[in-house]
């Protein structure tokens, strides 16, 4: 199985770079159809290339003010993946919902194929939305978007672990964690054993100017060592970098025999 994670940033386009954060800044208030589908057919082009089985989105938009009335999740979909759900990132009870500039303001997934699956949100911070994706028996996938603010950081990822704990088996997390803080801000989820990193920590994942961090993580279960791969693509159309993980099959007997 492969596993596409992005944050698309609403597909305003603007990359990293000090000149598309000036020049491109409006498009933080308004952007056409057109120039978000001429951002999106670029991530079509990762997509194509990579063939993954399911695409975990963070920062989609369904149809804001921002966007036109512009459904993105639309523009993605086609023949090979028909399958999908967008939903609120900020939860049906917060007041943000209802506000122009943020209704629409969501979290998706397309896939080739059906996956059970249901919504979580946490109990602190605006962005709430925690999608939980059952990948098969025994094995869950946890993907969302963590708080900007590192109080409210520390509480998510208490209550994340908390869901990992029930979850039983094995559990993976993709998410921008927004750890500009650095890598020790995963304590409450890795100092029980059972959790590690998946990236290199020396391959940052998000730039502004000259600041490089390292902010979209995958976090899995240590008895996944050895059976996951993942690359960091480069996303010219985002300050964001996207992560593709991918299942490795892996002989025991034949590497046992050598």
């Amino acid at each position: 199985m492969r596993i596409l994670f992005s944050n698309l940033g609403y597909a305003t386009g603007i990359s990293g770079s000090l000149y598309h954060h000036v020049t491109k800044a409006f498009r933080h208030v308004y952007q056409s159809p057109a120039a978000q589908k001429a951002v999106l057919a670029q991530f079509r082009q990762i997509i194509d290339r990579e063939t993954p089985d399911l695409c975990c989105l963070v920062e989609l938009d369904q149809g804001s003010v921002h966007s036109g009335g512009f459904n993105q999740v639309q523009a993605l979909m086609c023949q090979d993946y028909t399958v999908y759900d967008i939903e609120g990132k900020y939860g049906p009870d917060s007041h943000l919902t209802r506000l122009p500039f943020h209704h629409g303001k969501s979290n998706a997934f397309i896939a080739k194929q059906p996956f059970a699956f249901d919504y979580l949100y946490f109990r602190d911070g605006s962005k709430r939305l925690v999608h939980r994706i059952v990948l098969r028996e025994g094995l869950t996938l946890f993907f969302t978007h963590f708080s900007l603010q590192r109080p409210v950081r520390e509480k998510q990822f208490q209550q994340m672990r908390e869901w990992i704990d029930a979850a039983g088996g094995e559990v993976m997390i993709l998410a921008d964690f927004n750890t500009f803080n650095g890598l020790e801000e995963l304590a409450p989820l890795l100092d029980g054993g059972d959790l590690m990193l998946l990236n290199a920590t020396d391959t940052t994942t998000f730039s502004f100017h000259r600041w490089r961090h390292l902010l979209d993580l995958c976090v899995c279960s240590t008895s996944l060592e050895g059976r996951l791969a993942m690359q960091v693509i480069p996303q010219p159309f985002s300050d964001h970098a996207a992560l593709l993980v991918e299942e490795v099959d892996f002989d025991h007997e034949k590497h046992e025999k050598h």
